[in-house]
């Protein structure tokens, strides 16, 4: 055994190291470090005991007392003896103390806790734990409230889902009953369409065969009343022919439609005779009364003739050039206004030309009381770009007038045009006299009552100029 006083002043305390179990065990046969006997490895010359190079706890604990430390050696490592020689150095235990200390105070500081402190302690865990417990308990209520809407929205979609289906599969067979009904209907439309086809045709062939049958009745009703108005009118004289009205006119005083002959005319011309002014006689071309007849036509139409004798009409071209070419006439032209006022306008003589010089007129001395407005000799403001003697008869698409332009297709009347007109008795029926159309193409008779005024009634008619009422 052998002791060591340390040096330190702050430590007295001797250490004294002495074999454990009788004498020292002979050296092992290898080198190593040898271990203390509380489980340490010392190492002799600067000596280091404990763990890291400490002490136990409790060595040094009170400075002021001399304490002595036995530490025991056992199981030798190592051949070395215990020499006295051999200088064992004190290990400075300042910073181990410290901590050592410290660990003693914290855990006496734990320990020593008051009554009152661990129990608020409890309280405030307790507390904490309850506030735990309810939010959890509120959340899993909340997660199963909606859980349970989840499962509500569900069982909704679910059985909209079906009803959905349900819907779809009635859609579908609705859809094939119409795609079925469709097929049908196409079917019969196109069955339809041939007995639509068919039925045209027979109508076609029934059409033509009608208007040859009413052709044919046409023809013998001309001949039936052929024979019978001569039968009428000649009366057992024979060799009596009626020509116009004036010759209507020595056998009838009366106004209306009667059955002429006129030279070179197969069948009778039937004719409207005005008996009225200065002695009647009159055989009339033209009449305007109401508008119910449009005078806007084509050269075919004004050719032959067309509307109503015992209200509008136009004789045709054809009959008054026949008319006018079996003796020498006069023509009288007989207006009204709006107002009832009357007027008129009588030519010496009217004569036209054949249908290959497109009827041109030709007119003789003006007289009467509305100003000339076709001659314009007598006007009362000469217009001689306006004067319509000796003019070709114009229609819409028989243009014939000395204007640039189509004057019968501006002012919507055949007539004989020139640039363009001072009468216009075949123009456009307007009602109530004055008009705002800026063609002016109304019945018009410019020396009477201008341009912008549309005549209520105008008439042309003719008589042989030795006639005598």
């Amino acid at each position: 055994m052998r002791k060591q006083q340390c040096d330190n002043p702050r430590y007295d305390t001797t250490i004294e190291i002495k074999p454990l179990n009788g004498p020292r065990p002979p050296p092992p046969q290898l080198g190593g470090t040898p271990k203390m006997s509380d489980g340490t490895i010392g190492r002799f010359g600067t000596m280091t005991l404990g763990r890291a190079g400490s002490l136990p706890g409790s060595f040094g604990g009170r400075p002021a007392e001399n304490r002595t430390r036995s530490y025991y050696r056992s199981n030798w490592d190592s051949d070395e003896s215990i020499d006295p020689t051999i200088e064992l150095t004190c290990l400075q235990l300042e910073d181990t103390k410290k901590r050592m200390d410290a660990a003693k105070s914290k855990h006496k500081s734990r320990n020593h806790l008051g009554p009152t402190a661990r129990r608020r302690w409890k309280i405030a865990c307790t507390i904490l734990t309850w506030v735990v417990l309810l939010s959890l308990t509120a959340f899993t209520a909340w997660l199963y409230l909606r859980v349970e809407n989840l499962r509500t929205e569900k069982g909704q979609l679910q059985s909209k889902v079906v009803t959905d289906a349900k819907t779809m599969v009635n859609l579908q067979i609705r859809t094939n009953r119409l795609s079925d009904q469709k097929d049908e209907l196409a079917k019969r439309v196109t069955d339809g369409i041939c007995e639509i086809e068919k039925l045209q045709n027979a109508t076609k062939l029934l059409k033509t065969q009608l208007d040859s049958v009413s052709s044919q009745l046409n023809v013998q009703d001309d001949r039936l009343r052929m024979v019978q108005d001569r039968l009428s009118f000649i009366g057992g004289c024979y060799d009596c022919v009626v020509r116009d009205c004036s010759d209507v006119r020595t056998r009838n005083v009366l106004s209306g439609i009667y059955p002429i002959w006129p030279k070179n005319f197969t069948n009778a011309l039937y004719v409207y005779c005005d008996m009225g002014p200065v002695g009647g006689g009159w055989t009339v071309l033209q009449r305007r009364l109401d508008g119910s007849v449009n005078f806007y036509r084509n050269w075919t139409e004004y050719k032959k003739g067309f509307g109503d004798l015992g209200g509008e009409f136009w004789l045709g071209m054809d009959a008054i050039y026949l008319l006018l070419s079996q003796n020498t006439y006069r023509l009288r032209v007989d207006m009204e206004d709006w107002e009832g006022n009357q007027a008129y306008a009588e030519y010496s003589s009217f004569q036209l030309d054949t249908e290959q010089n497109n009827y041109r007129i030709r007119l003789g001395t003006f007289s009467g009381n509305a100003g000339d407005s076709i001659a314009g000799t007598n006007a009362t403001v000469d217009f001689f770009t306006r004067n319509l003697n000796n003019m070709r008869f114009s229609t819409r698409d028989r243009d014939n007038d000395g204007s640039l332009k189509n004057c019968a297709l501006l002012y919507k009347g055949g007539w004989w045009y020139n640039d363009c007109y001072n009468a216009n008795l075949n123009g456009k029926y307007y009602r109530g006299g004055n008009y705002t159309d800026a063609l002016q193409d109304g019945i018009a008779w410019s020396t009477w009552k201008g341009w912008q005024y549309s005549l209520k009634g105008v008439s042309m008619k003719i008589r042989p100029v030795n006639f005598v009422p």
